[in-house]
């Protein structure tokens, strides 16, 4: 494992930074992090891989959540003891289209927590709302694909994850979601992040809200694939529309392009592992 070597006292400041490899905990010795680098980053040394019990766990805000099987108590006591979080949660996925979380409460009560990414806040309650820390290198990307002054539609908002990094980035978001209780936090995190003159919500299902030609579509939802048809109503050509999706999903794609008579340019990109033998995916259509 590659890492850079920085004092305690600064870890804090750097997560954030594009080098971190967030897949991975900084290990900590005494005064002195040692912090994962991803692949291509400077880096000061090279350490052998490290092992815990249990399984990776995220930091949202004041909350640590586990993903994947049930850890152990002496998993959540480490966790406890070396975090202090005011609440430990064990995810266990989502229910239905409006992607209401599946959670078990291990440690104190749950209640609304900030996050802080990439210099964006975001309010949120994990049991009530979504939210993945590793859609951020993929957040990162699409918001550096942003020029400013775009007309862009966000058809999944949910509290903001990919609607706040391209309005910051420059972008003029029309935002829809259909879960009541991501379009409070979605509206609460656009006034915290100063955003109010760049994004419009729309609540409700997409499918009714969608409007007008957009030079940039984001579908954040496992299933675009089956709003695609709805998306290319919508477009012209350079439009970008990104669809997420599981696995590589790039053949029905094209088939819904070619029943509609448009062509594009597609790029296909892996962003995370979400379980045994399945990946998170999204694919980048350029309308020609």
């Amino acid at each position: 494992m590659n890492v850079r070597e920085i004092p305690c006292r600064d870890l804090k400041k750097v997560l954030q930074k594009p080098w971190v490899d967030i897949s991975r905990r900084p290990w900590i010795s005494g005064d002195t992090a040692y912090v994962p680098v991803r692949e291509g980053y400077p880096y000061t040394q090279a350490l052998p891989e490290r092992r815990r019990k249990g399984r990776g766990y995220q930091k949202i805000g004041s909350i640590i959540a586990f993903h994947g099987e049930k850890p152990d108590e002496e998993v959540i006591s480490e966790i406890i003891n070396r975090h202090n979080p005011e609440t430990v949660i064990w995810y266990r996925g989502h229910r239905g289209v409006m992607r209401i979380p599946d959670i078990n409460v291990l440690y104190g009560e749950i209640s609304d927590t900030i996050h802080k990414e990439s210099g964006i806040l975001y309010h949120l309650n994990p049991a009530a709302v979504m939210f993945s820390q590793g859609n951020m290198e993929e957040k990162r990307r699409v918001a550096g694909l942003v020029k400013p002054g775009e007309r862009i539609c966000d058809m999944f908002a949910g509290i903001g994850y990919f609607t706040l990094p391209m309005a910051k980035a420059g972008g003029f978001v029309h935002a829809m979601e259909i879960n009541p209780d991501a379009v409070y936090y979605l509206q609460k995190n656009i006034r915290a992040n100063n955003l109010t003159s760049q994004i419009i919500v729309s609540p409700g299902d997409c499918r009714d809200h969608i409007t007008g030609i957009y030079d940039r579509i984001h579908m954040g939802y496992y299933d675009a694939k089956q709003f695609l048809p709805v998306a290319l109503q919508h477009v012209r050509s350079g439009t970008m529309i990104h669809v997420h999706g599981i696995g590589y999903n790039t053949r029905e794609i094209r088939e819904h392009l070619m029943t509609k008579g448009f062509t594009a340019t597609l790029i296909h990109r892996v962003i995370k592992k979400i379980g045994p033998g399945k990946v998170h995916t999204v694919t980048d259509v350029v309308i020609t």
